[in-house]
């Protein structure tokens, strides 16, 4: 009777264990797709996990017929690690539509009862794309309009989309898009050369989790994917060039293949090369009557300042802050100035730039401590941007500050030192210095050896050669540094290699991918003996050609970059596609071991 207590005391609090983790993951969801085509079907899923939900209410679907659902499906795991048990459970609703309508629909929140709580799910939206049109002729041709460069190939192509348009001012931001579009289905991308933007400043916009979509151009349905994303910035008036981009596009197309029960068609994977056409912008100059308070701003802001107190003691700090924010060139912009009273010791402000895409916060605080007691006046600060909506000057203004300063328990200077513009020491509160009365005792010097010419070059000849032998040590220091990082570049490589071997045979495709980059980026910076932060993409090539490289090994070694850069953009790459960039890795190392110029070694 006691052995069977224990049992039941076991199962008990396994039971319980398992019932209290399921309650703090209970969740409800919906998975529906961002696009559907008018007149075709698809399904909309809502997902109760780790409870038992009763009352499904669903909403309406604008836009489309409920052909079927909800169809439920359950489903549950039990597991038990370290003494501590856990329950997975699911239960799943879908309903089969039809698009009928098209047009962009907002479908509403689904809600269940479970657990003696009503769980909702999050409002989604869904886009009802029109059926492909007939052709019409030919559609060929490089597209540039509206601020867009297609190729020439209507089933798989890229486009490079410029906004707000090709005619812009001097400093305003453009948004850079290239887009793939292919009609049969996208399952990787291989080579990419990106356009290159001379006499632009340029943001690289990260893309965390690029997804494949669908949209309707030029009369017909398109899966697309965005591989990159700039904001560009140009730099001077005139006609600037964006140049050409190429990229290798994997996408499976259907093969036709008789065998004994007839004809069927399997998809095959091709790789088609497509271009982006050279895109011009007409760059305006800002007018002339610039606002003494600009910046070099333009776009669109707004500015306010706070202050850390308006009433304190002597030596005690106040901090005023400033925080502009806005879409523009905000990384680029000059720091408007507070002018402090002379009696303030003033620092060198703090600078914080936070840019997200266009939109961006510039935050400024300005630090000063006060030397003496009184009554002072921080006066207003001026901020002058170019509006490129209005095409006119605008000024914002902030408050100005009046300041209470009491005496503190440190008593006063006389003299403070000004850090701010690293002037000499002033005197304050002193209008006349106290005049010296005795008669000065003056004396002819001696002349002498102390003090003169020779005198000093004793002191000085011994500290200038040291000073020199100091320097060549250093200099051959670093060049012994750097000739055996170049003698061990293919040492290091082939370390690195190795452990990327391992996560191909783990079919660890992420790790790979990884180290892979590390090996070849690696590689390069300890053979051309460049430091990592100064090698990338756009300037590799010209690296290797000034060391010898050809355009066959530099190619090939741009293509590896690339094939690894885009990797999380292709989850269909195969073991095998991880063995053929393992074995064109260990190659094109090999290459390199033995095109680099041996002078460079000898020369360092």
């Amino acid at each position: 009777m006691t052995m069977m207590k224990k049992l039941f005391f076991i199962l008990t609090v396994l039971l319980s264990t398992a019932v209290g983790s399921r309650a703090d993951n209970v969740s409800f969801t919906i998975s529906a797709p961002k696009q559907v085509i008018q007149g075709k079907t698809f399904q909309i899923s809502f997902t109760l996990s780790n409870a038992s939900g009763q009352d499904l209410r669903v909403p309406e679907f604008p836009g489309c017929s409920v052909l079927y659902g909800p169809a439920v499906s359950r489903g549950s795991q039990y597991s038990y690690v370290n003494g501590k048990a856990t329950s997975q459970s699911e239960e799943t609703y879908v309903y089969t539509l039809r698009a009928d309508q098209e047009g962009t629909y907002q479908i509403g929140a689904a809600t269940i009862k479970a657990g003696g709580k009503q769980w909702t799910t999050t409002p989604v939206t869904l886009k009802i794309l029109p059926p492909d049109k007939p052709s019409s002729g030919d559609e060929s041709g490089t597209e540039v309009s509206g601020g867009t460069a297609t190729s020439s190939d209507q089933e798989v192509f890229a486009r490079l989309l410029v906004s707000p348009s090709t005619q812009v001012y001097e400093q305003q931001a453009i948004s850079v898009t290239v887009k793939l579009f292919s009609r049969p289905s996208i399952s990787g991308v291989g080579s990419m050369n990106f356009p290159t933007f001379e006499e632009f400043a340029v943001q690289d916009i990260p893309i965390s989790n690029p997804q494949v979509e669908m949209e309707h151009y030029n009369g017909k349905n398109y899966q697309t994917v965005v591989i990159k994303r700039y904001v560009i910035f140009p730099q001077r008036a005139g006609l600037l060039k964006i140049t050409e981009g190429r990229y290798d596009i994997d996408v499976q197309v259907p093969r036709t293949v008789r065998n004994p029960f007839g004809i069927v068609n399997i998809p095959q994977e091709v790789t088609k090369m497509t271009t982006t056409s050279p895109v011009t912008v007409h760059v305006l100059p800002l007018p002339e009557n610039k606002p003494a308070s600009y910046m070099g701003a333009v776009g669109s802001f707004s500015m306010n300042s706070s202050i850390t107190r308006e009433s304190l003691k002597t030596n005690e700090s106040v901090t005023i802050k400033l925080v502009i924010q806005g879409k523009g060139n905000i990384k680029y912009i000059k720091n408007p100035e507070i002018k402090f009273p002379e009696d303030f010791e003033v620092y060198d402000p703090k600078i914080d730039v936070d840019v997200k895409g266009l939109d961006g916060t510039r935050t400024i605080e300005y630090t000063a401590i006060p030397r003496h007691a009184g009554n002072f006046t921080v006066p207003s600060v001026e901020f002058s941007y170019f509006d490129t909506a209005t095409k006119t000057y605008k000024t914002l203004t902030t408050p100005a500050y009046h300041l209470t300063v009491e005496k503190g328990t440190g008593g006063a200077a006389s003299a403070i030192s000004d850090f701010t513009d690293k002037e000499s020491v002033r005197l304050l509160n002193q209008d006349i210095h106290f005049i010296k009365l005795d008669k000065p005792d003056l004396q002819k010097e001696q002349s002498s050896i102390y003090g003169g010419f020779l005198y000093w070059l004793w002191y000085i000849l011994p500290a200038l050669l040291f000073v020199l032998l100091v320097i060549f040590n250093y200099k051959q220091a670093n060049a012994d540094i750097a000739l055996t990082k170049t003698r061990k570049a293919n040492k290091v490589a082939a370390k690195r290699l190795k452990v990327a071997g391992k996560y191909v045979r783990n079919h660890d495709k992420t790790a790979f991918y990884d180290e892979i980059l590390k090996a070849v980026w690696g590689y390069l910076s300890d053979k051309l003996n460049l430091p990592l932060s100064v090698l990338t993409r756009d300037n590799v090539a010209a690296e290797l050609s000034r060391y010898g490289v050809g355009d066959d090994v530099s190619g090939q070694i741009i293509s590896i970059l690339d094939t690894c850069e885009f990797a999380r953009y292709a989850p269909a790459q195969s073991d095998d596609a991880m063995d053929k960039l393992y074995a064109d890795t260990i190659d094109v190392i090999g290459k390199m071991e033995n095109t680099v110029k041996k002078g460079k070694e000898q020369t360092i």
